[in-house]
């Protein structure tokens, strides 16, 4: 079975460690996305993947052989580049066959590789069109073709769609998933947006500070998030991290945040038995909060609303300066300004350590 393995990687850049110990594996059909923010080193790894960079210290393995001092084309790897890497002095056709001749692949066996990936990008009639005559959505297939007629032992993405708008995208991201499924060797693909990521992702490879973070499916990420960082990065809104303490009353636990009560279930009583401290940060998903007509229930206000198709992102106020971002339905009928009462899932609250960060979980 092949596999893409990073073990240890690490990079300095002048004093700064901008890739510091990474490791993850990616297997055979497994589509594989580095999330993180900008200059979290998510792009300095796939250049360290594929080459065009040497780590300081680690190994990256592919189907078992150490690749990390090749030069890249000796790795087999399949690349397409945030900018294309196109070559404007030639047609459709040429970029595409580029790499194959360069390799040495004779003209028969290009024209019958070239033949069912433009077919399949929908590029057939562009082969002998310039590539400063055609659009962008139209480029990026060319590079997506270029790195399907390639046998290549694994598939490397670096933020391909980001030059594309909205509806070119979408058409884009199909086209990747295309390809991928196509080939069946585990990809990686670079990305700064949450929602490429979970549509597209087999699994995710959060990083901060050139860290992993976690790595895990959209669902562990949402649902499990391992510190406050993955906590307060995905999700759209992200989940809400309140300063706040563990409670003990008549053998009941709960968090506290000011004013704000939730009572604990009973999975917590184990894990709250080791914990030594009594300050915790609690993380609430915004979808976990609710409107509520039950009387006995927090009340908070609501200081904005933003309409969003099927639902409606609330600024919830509460007590002396608490704040949540609640996510509802749109036929909740709520107002600017007014006060209601709110309930929150308590299954759907995480737990961390103020010093740490980490989850207790």
């Amino acid at each position: 079975m092949g596999q893409l393995q990073v073990a240890n990687l690490k990079k300095m850049l002048g004093n700064r460690q901008i890739i510091d110990n990474v490791s993850f594996t990616v297997d055979d059909g497994e589509f594989f996305v580095l999330l993180g923010p900008s200059g979290c080193g998510k792009s300095t790894l796939l250049r360290l993947i594929c080459g065009l960079e040497q780590p300081d210290s680690g190994v990256i393995s592919l189907n078992g052989v150490n690749i990390t001092q090749l030069p890249p084309r000796e790795r087999n790897l399949g690349m397409v580049f945030q900018d294309y890497g196109l070559y404007p002095n030639m047609d459709v056709y040429g970029n595409i066959a580029y790499g194959l001749e360069a390799r040495g692949v004779n003209k028969a066996e290009i024209e019958r590789r070239i033949k069912p990936a433009a077919d399949k990008l929908g590029l057939t009639a562009l082969l002998e069109r310039n590539i400063g005559d055609i659009s962008g959505g139209e480029q990026q297939r060319v590079a997506l073709a270029r790195a399907m007629v390639k046998d290549a032992d694994s598939y490397l993405y670096d933020e391909p769609l980001s030059n594309l708008d909205p509806k070119l995208r979408h058409k884009a991201r199909t086209d990747i998933m295309a390809v991928h499924r196509a080939k069946g060797k585990p990809s990686v693909y670079v990305t700064h947006d949450q929602s490429e990521a979970f549509a597209m992702a087999n699994r995710i490879c959060v990083l901060s500070g050139g860290r992993v973070q976690q790595i895990g499916t959209a669902e562990e990420l949402l649902t499990a998030p391992a510190n406050t960082f993955v906590a307060g990065f995905i999700g759209a809104p992200a989940t809400n991290l309140l300063n706040g303490e563990i409670t003990h009353r008549d053998g009941h636990i709960a968090f506290r945040s000011g004013s704000l009560v939730i009572p604990l279930p009973a999975k917590w009583e184990p894990i709250l038995a080791k914990y030594t401290k009594t300050a915790v940060i609690g993380g609430i998903r915004p979808s976990a909060i609710q409107i509520t007509q039950d009387p006995l229930a927090p009340r908070a206000y609501v200081n904005f609303i933003e309409l969003l198709l099927g639902e409606q992102i609330l600024g919830l106020a509460f007590g002396e300066g608490g704040n949540l971002t609640a996510q509802v339905s749109d036929s909740e009928v709520i107002e600017e300004g007014a006060m209601v009462s709110i309930a929150i899932d308590p299954e759907q609250v995480s737990l961390f350590d103020p010093d740490t960060t980490q989850a207790l979980a």
